[in-house]
Parts: structure tokens; C-alpha cells; sequence
């Protein structure tokens, strides 16, 4: 049976994410420094002592916010939700609470309730309110979560407030939790009206039991209200990826990516690099098309005021989305196995959207499609394309002859005579590529088959070190040796093939060598080796070519991933092997 809340989840698609409090009066800049890291960070980053920081309350009095118009803004970007800071790691909140003082109608010269401005305006635009809470972190309280956690302790921005608070001892988490979490997240889902989602964050310390009866007390007020898995400990309706972070598959678990418009998430008045709308629109349909929502963030300045770029680039965006509304909302993610480079591909019933990266491509071949297409045209114009349905190898393949022009990632809608069915098979798709995502693989351990688990909804804040396929769709934890990967994949072009290891791409991160050593060997189907390529290193957060060619013909083929050896001390991690016509 199907969850309605969850269905409303998928529909809506596309969210705007606001990160607000009072570290956006200080923009990234404390006492002349500026800092390396994300603004919403900077109590803990300098180290600012609570009784300095409390006076930035008095100096909170942001005349400039305006909770229509931010709505109107996220509307005609294309937003369906909201999903403001209620309290973040700084423990204020911008809200009216009487569970705590340390909020902005009761501590600043403000006096206005941001929370109940927002959640009205929303009701009037007919858009979905969402709260994110900090349930573990808050460096107003001593006794908040983040202080056992001996890793991060000595680290430059420590979870836990030790600079006011360097004796853990005697600490006690349940007496904040019971203090303030539970009553607070009791205020936000009773004085607001409807909640879309509670969107909590960095589940240190808090246990099973404090983390589910967290959301017991959400479901027990509002059963509607998703919330995210960050709650930790495998709970929550939905997972939350990793900040900055895009699935490489389609996900069966309703997911979120929440990404930054710039590099910060509280504003830093010097922090320029914005994504421009190509790269936001990109974004939108690859992540549409994994069957993820997406979470876009913006930073209001201290005064509440938006900055220019970003409501420039929301207006672009939303110029895009308004003519491309129909292959975005409502729709379900890419039928096929994996996503193709070329673009990506969402569904609604039986049509199939085409998302194109290049506007200027004149033809795109997708493979596997078994059902008939029935006709083909551009979204935005409404004009027929050509098209023709054939065989290969025994195996569909579908070409599409587009319409090149100088617009951002067209969209080409085909008509099916059914619910798309796809083949279950790794093919070559568009210009003859292959791609070996760790989910499609069977894997063996010292010559014997073997499972690797799959992450639940939790599983990113339990540290779990063993080797596994990530919510995210990479292999992470791979220490051992004997482990190998092997796919079933069938070439319809054949030729001489570049190899390519991907590994996972981290935000903004600079590509490393690593001493993984690691060989590919390629059978027939009959179990003959046709061919084998080495790595003497690969690339951490980029991709390493291998040492020869794979010359294939077209036919069935079975490719073993093994490492020969892994460097001391590194896991291995695997986004996907690239077969690349030479």
C-alpha cells in the first residue's frame, strides 16, 4: 500500500532549504578573521564563548525579512516546500518558545515570530512548511550531545560546546533532551498548523530509545509529518543524504539531497561561489531522475534581506521549471538499472521524459527500452521528432533524431504504449559506453559467493565500518583483498574500450592518488578470457584509466573487479566502472 505522506513527498520534488540564526550577523567573520568553513559553524569554529555570543541576540533585528516575499521567491523558482532552521547547533530559536528564553521573540529587540510569519505565508502560497530542528547539537546547553564522541573533540570545530564546557564528566543528555527537545519539537508541531517534515541533523550521542521516542512524539501530534533519518539511530520516514551529496542509482528509499546555492549554508558575506541555474536545473533533473528530492539552500544576510545573486539565480531557475513543470513534478525516477551520461530520465505512467545535457546533441540512443514508443516529441514546443525502434543483438535500441538549439537541458517526452519496461541487462547505451555501478554486481569472497549489505536509513551516523553499498549507491569499506565484483553486461558496439574506475566524488575536494591496486578481466560467456587491464593506483575523488585497452566484440561478457592489493590503512571505495569506446 502506498504512503500518502510519501507520495506528497515525491510529487513535491524540489524544496527551498533556509539556514538563518544569529551567525548570520556575523557572515563568516569574527573579530576580523574570516573563516574556512561553513558559516552556521562559527560559535564552534572560534570557540565563542556563550556570554559573548548571547549579546548577539540583542543586536538580532532583521527589518529586511519578509516571509512573503521569500515565499513568492521559492514559488516562482519552482518550490513546492520550505524548510527553515527552527533552532540550529547555536541553540537559538526563531520561534516563540516557553520551553526556553534563548529565542527570538524573548531575546532580541526583534520580538517577531519568524516560524509562525513563515508557516502563515505558506498556508496563503499553498506551500508545504518543513522545520529543520538540532536534536543532539546545541552549544547553548551543557549537557547537548557531541561530547562523547572523542574524535572530534580535539578538532577545530568540535561537536559539543567544550570550550565553555571541557569537563565531560557528570554530562547528561536525557536531562537537555527531556528539558528542551521534547518540548520545543511539542511547541513547533501544536502552534503552527500543518508540519510537511521535521527535518533533524548530526544524531551524536543520542540514544535508540531517545531517538525514537523523538519521533513517537512527532507521529503522536501530527502522524503526516515525515521525518528525515537523521533523527538517527535507522529511524525516520525518508533519508537524508549526505550534505552536497548525489546518488550515482536510482533509489527505492524516498530520499533528499540538500545542497548549497554557494559554498556555505549561514550566510558569509564573502562566499561568492554560486552555482549558477545550468548547474541548479542539472542538478533538479539528475536528482528527479534517481527518484531523490532536492533541497536547495540559500542564507538570508543578518538583516533578513536575501542576497542578489541568489534571487537571480532562483529567477532563472524558475523560468526553466516553469516550462518544464510536467517532467519534474509528480513524476518517479529513471526504470532503467542505472542513470545514463547523457542526461536522465524521469517517469509519469506511460511517458518517458529525456533530459538532455547537451542541447546542441543532434541524435541519443537509449537501449533496452522494450516497450513501443508510440511518438516523441520536445516539451517545450510540443513538435513530433523522429524516431526508430530496432533490434540489436537482440536487445531494443531506440534513436531519437533531436532538435539542437541553445537552450538548457531540453526535455524530449516519449509516448509508450504501456508502463516502460526495461531490460534487466547492463547494455552499451548512447556512443557505446558501459557502466558497472556496485549495486548491479555479484560478489564473491575468496571464490565464494557472498552478500554486501545495503545501508539503511541510519547507517551514515553509525560509523559502521564494514564493507557495503551506501544509500548513495557507492561500494564504501572495501578493506579485503579477496573480495571481487563480477557483472553480467552484454556489448552491442563492438571495440576497442577504454576502462575507467570512478571513485566517489566528495564536494569540493581535490583529487588524490591512492596505492589501490586493482585488475579487471573479461570472460565470455562460456567462461574464456578475452582480456585484462591493471590500476597500479587509482584516484581518490576522480577517476584512474587503466594500463591497456579491452578489445570486445558484440556479445555477453562477464568482467571481475579484484584489487591485488589495498593500501594500509585506506578503505576502498567504488562509484562505477567505465567501459569508453577508445
Amino acid at each position: 500500500m502506498k504512503n500518502a505522506a510519501i507520495e506528497r513527498f515525491y510529487d513535491a520534488r524540489f524544496g527551498l532549504f533556509i539556514h538563518w540564526g544569529l551567525y548570520s550577523l556575523l557572515a563568516g567573520e569574527w573579530q576580523g578573521q574570516r573563516m574556512d568553513d561553513i558559516g552556521e559553524w562559527i560559535m564552534s569554529y572560534h570557540k565563542i564563548p556563550i556570554k559573548t555570543y548571547e549579546k548577539l541576540a540583542e543586536r538580532f533585528n532583521p527589518t529586511a525579512f519578509d516571509a512573503d516575499a521569500i515565499v513568492k521567491m521559492a514559488r516562482d523558482a519552482g518550490m513546492n516546500y520550505l524548510v527553515i532552521t527552527s533552532k540550529h547547533h547555536e541553540g537559538f530559536a526563531l520561534f516563540h518558545s516557553k520551553a526556553d528564553p534563548y529565542n527570538v521573540v524573548d531575546a532580541t529587540p526583534f520580538g517577531r515570530d519568524i516560524i509562525g510569519e513563515l508557516a502563515a505565508a505558506c498556508r496563503k502560497a499553498d506551500m508545504k512548511f518543513g522545520l529543520y530542528y538540532s536534536q543532539a547539537l546545541d552549544w547553548h546547553e551543557r549537557n547537548a550531545g557531541g561530547w562523547d564522541d572523542p574524535a572530534y573533540l580535539p578538532a577545530r570545530r568540535p561537536w559539543a560546546n567544550i570550550w565553555d564546557y571541557p569537563d565531560s564528566t557528570g554530562k547528561d543528555f536525557e536531562e537537555y533532551f527531556s528539558r528542551k527537545v521534547l518540548p520545543q519539537v511539542r511547541e513547533l508541531l501544536t502552534q503552527y498548523g500543518d508540519i510537511f517534515l521535521l527535518w533533524f541533523d548530526t544524531p551524536r550521542t543520542i540514544t535508540t530509545e531517545q531517538s525514537k521516542r523523538l519521533y513517537d512524539l512527532v507521529k503522536s501530534l501530527q502522524p503526516d509529518c515525515l521525518v528525515n533519518s537523521r533523527i538517527g539511530n535507522g529511524l525516520g520516514d525518508y533519508a537524508s543524504l549526505g550534505d552536497n551529496q548525489h546518488p550515482t542509482i536510482p533509489l527505492a528509499v524516498p530520499s533528499e539531497s540538500p545542497v548549497t546555492l554557494n559554498d556555505t549554508w549561514g550566510y558569509k558575506w564573502y562566499d561568492n561561489n554560486w552555482k549558477e541555474s545550468p548547474d541548479i536545473i542539472a542538478k533538479l533533473a539528475r536528482l528527479a531522475s534517481k527518484n531523490a528530492n532536492f533541497l536547495l539552500n540559500i542564507g538570508p544576510r543578518g538583516d533578513g534581506s536575501i542576497p542578489e545573486e541568489t534571487v537571480r539565480i532562483l529567477r532563472e531557475t524558475g523560468d526553466w521549471t516553469r516550462r518544464h513543470a510536467e517532467a519534474i513534478y509528480g513524476t518517479r525516477g529513471n526504470p532503467y538499472i542505472h542513470d545514463f551520461d547523457w542526461g536522465s530520465l524521469t517517469v509519469r505512467d506511460n511517458r518517458l521524459y529525456c533530459f538532455l545535457a547537451d542541447s546542441q546533441a543532434e541524435q541519443l540512443t537509449i537501449n533496452g527500452l522494450n516497450t513501443p514508443v508510440r511518438q516523441a516529441c520536445s516539451l517545450e514546443t510540443g513538435e513530433s521528432i523522429a524516431f526508430r525502434q530496432t533490434y540489436v543483438q537482440g536487445e531494443t535500441s531506440l534513436t531519437l533524431q533531436l532538435q539542437p538549439h541553445d537552450g538548457i537541458w531540453p526535455v524530449y517526452r516519449l509516448d509508450l504504449a504501456g508502463a516502460p519496461d526495461f531490460s534487466a541487462t547492463i547494455l552499451s547505451q548512447d556512443q557505446g559506453r558501459l557502466f558497472l555501478y556496485p549495486h548491479l554486481a555479484q560478489a564473491s569472497l575468496g571464490g565464494q559467493p557472498t552478500t554486501i549489505r545495503r545501508h539503511g536509513l541510519g547507517d551514515r551516523y553509525k560509523k559502521v565500518a564494514d564493507t557495503a553499498i551506501a544509500s548513495a549507491g557507492m561500494l564504501v569499506g572495501w578493506t579485503d583483498p579477496a573480495l571481487a565484483l563480477s557483472w553480467e553486461i552484454k556489448v552491442l558496439s563492438p571495440g576497442a574500450y577504454r576502462v575507467l574506475v570512478q571513485l566517489p566524488v566528495q564536494y569540493r575536494q581535490a583529487q588524490k592518488p591512492v596505492e589501490h591496486q586493482l585488475t579487471l578481466l573479461a570472460q565470455t560467456a562460456a567462461g574464456q578470457a578475452v582480456g585484462q587491464v591493471s590500476w597500479a593506483q587509482v584516484y581518490e575523488n576522480g577517476e584512474a584509466e587503466a594500463d591497456a585497452t579491452l578489445n570486445l566484440a558484440a556479445g555477453t561478457y562477464r568482467l571481475t573487479l579484484k584489487a591485488r592489493s589495498l593500501a594500509a590503512d585506506k578503505q576502498m571505495a567504488l562509484q562505477c566502472v567505465v567501459l569508453d569506446p577508445a
